[in-house]
């Protein structure tokens, strides 16, 4: 009898099956009906879709805004590109239609790369602008632009009849730039993007994360949540020494490595350092250096050698905000404490992508593993795929600053005071917009006259620069003195908030606070761990424009980000 059952148990469970690859497989005849000039170009040689790509791809066929919340394991990206294509080619639309907005150039690389040979084959084009002062070309259009949020930025202000026509938006990655002055800009340029285009769906492109409705609504109304299963693990390693960490390496069959460092001084020490564990086995069996003295084309060429080589460590002082186009990469190492959260959760977001586990050592000593293990402990709290949905989100107002400069930039004939009120009435309180336009007009850096607001002279440089259109801080490198002792301890790479406000910050090992200023020095005074985590949290949330905030605003915004 058991064995009667069991087969009955056994028919049973193959019928189902069966039924299962039947309906999956009508489903697929059904989105391929939709796809009609696009399904052999994306899914020719896919399996079943998922029912996420599924969803996916109607919801995009549909017009409809949605927050994408997956792994890119999950081929998220081409449920999304097709029916975009499809969309396009259905319209025989002409000029732009798709701005599709990565957070670093690096990661614009890829896409474009990744883009260019699939909508060729829907013979439709794709161009990339990363630049400061981009262009598009009036006459000759791509369908597909992909751009950095600087860049878009800059579009806004040099060319937006070239937007005219734009209907969708990608943000890709939304993840590693949500609640930090990048994400906010990209707040505030959708806004003005809508203002020029008129109505356009939204797709924001997260990796698991907790309260996705909250991030949704900062970017789009009336937008709906697709969630896939899985997350990414962090698998941590504290060590004392490189010889340690390859070690592990080894026996663990990690095959790229990218080692992060704090300056092109411990980067290049690190390179020397590392040659001596060269070997044809390990993945020291090519080693490059990355750092911001490299010209784009030799940057470029660094990056492609490490993304087509087998075994392989990257020793990089550029910081992950700026991207890093490696390709794939088993693990990080951090030799150094990062300069903000923002940089420290998008290092560890390097490794794993295909895996599924961040796998990251923490090159330290017993003074500095506790601000590593605070660091981590806080990166596990929000990083995608464990953040508890609470997390309190503060807009940086550094924005402000930067977005009204843009938009006067952008039309130097003046621009109605009741506008600037308009687009940021969602973003600031009236009346700390109202003390930041008063600010500027006493710094001469804005007039005013029958209530329109204008450009100074100042600004128009900035924006012919093309440096008005970002708002990531440029770090700068200072001495270091002990004010006890007056010796010098050595130099670091501060963000200029971290200076002006007088944080705290790590270097050789120890905490330190900064207590006074010199034109090209800072005198400190030993510091706590705890001291240095809070100034790393207030730094993420300081961008480039926070100097010309009200002073009050200034103190405000750093004691807002030491309670988050």
């Amino acid at each position: 009898m058991p064995e009667a059952l069991s087969m009955s148990e056994n028919e049973g469970n193959e019928r189902a099956e069966n039924e299962g690859r039947v309906k999956a497989g009508e489903e697929n005849q059904d989105i391929k009906r939709l796809l009609k000039r696009t399904w052999y170009t994306f899914f020719s040689r896919a399996g079943p879709l998922s029912p996420a790509r599924k969803l996916v791809i109607r919801t995009v066929l549909e017009g409809k805004n949605a927050v994408i919340v997956a792994p890119e394991t999950e081929g998220i990206s081409e449920a999304l590109l097709a029916p975009l294509c499809e969309t396009v080619l259905k319209e025989k639309r002409k000029g732009l239609a798709v701005l599709y907005l990565p957070p670093t150039r690096a990661r614009a690389n890829e896409i474009f790369d990744r883009l260019r040979e699939q909508l060729a084959r829907s013979n439709l084009r794709v161009s990339k602008k990363t630049t400061g002062r981009a262009s598009i070309n009036a006459d000759n259009p791509p369908d597909f632009l992909v751009t950095t949020p600087e860049t878009l930025d800059s579009l806004l202000c040099r060319y937006p009849e070239g937007l005219e026509r734009v209907r969708a938006v990608v943000l890709d990655e939304i993840h590693s730039i949500d609640g930090g002055y990048r994400g906010d800009q990209v707040r505030l340029l959708l806004e003005r993007l809508r203002e020029i285009a008129g109505k356009l769906s939204v797709y924001a492109l997260s990796a698991p994360a907790g309260n996705v409705v909250q991030v949704g609504e900062r970017y789009m109304d009336d937008f709906q949540v697709i969630r896939t299963e899985g997350e990414r693990e962090i698998k941590e390693t504290y060590a004392a020494s490189f010889e340690e960490i390859f070690e592990i390496a080894g026996k663990e069959n990690i095959k790229k490595i990218l080692v992060f460092c704090g300056s092109r001084k411990k980067t290049e020490e690190v390179g020397v350092l590392l040659k001596k564990f060269r070997n044809p086995s390990t993945a020291t069996a090519h080693l490059s250096i990355l750092h911001e003295g490299l010209s784009r084309s030799e940057r470029e060429e660094v990056e492609n050698f490490i993304k087509n080589s087998e075994r392989a460590v990257c020793v990089s002082s550029l910081t992950p905000d700026s991207g890093i186009g490696v390709g794939d990469v088993d693990a990080v190492v951090l030799a150094e404490i990062p300069g903000n959260l923002s940089s420290f959760a998008q290092a560890l977001e390097c490794a794993g992508k295909t895996t599924g586990v961040m796998r990251v050592f923490f090159l330290c000593d017993s003074k500095s593993k506790p601000l590593f293990e605070l660091l981590l402990d806080h990166a596990k709290e929000n990083c995608p795929g464990n953040s508890p949905g609470n997390k309190v989100y503060v807009p940086d107002l550094s924005v402000t600053v930067q977005q009204i400069f843009s938009v006067l930039f952008s039309d130097p004939w003046g621009v109605d005071e009741d506008y600037l009120y308009r687009l940021f009435n969602n973003f600031c309180a009236y009346e700390d917009l109202k003390s930041i336009i008063e600010e500027l007009l006493d710094a001469g850096l804005i007039t005013s006259k029958n209530r329109k607001i204008y450009a100074s002279e100042f600004i128009m440089n900035l924006g012919e620069e093309g440096t008005l259109h970002s708002n990531i801080p440029p770090e700068r490198t200072v001495e270091v003195v002990n004010s006890r002792t007056n010796k010098k301890i050595g130099e670091a790479r501060l963000p200029p908030g971290c200076i002006r406000a007088r944080q705290s910050f790590s270097l050789a090992g120890k905490s330190w606070e900064v207590v006074k200023l010199e034109e090209d020095s800072v005198h400190v005074k030993k510091s706590t761990v705890k001291g240095v985590f809070n100034s790393l949290k207030c730094a993420a949330g300081l961008g480039a424009f926070f100097e010309y905030l009200p002073e009050k605003i200034q103190e405000a915004e750093i004691e807002k980000r030491k309670e988050v």
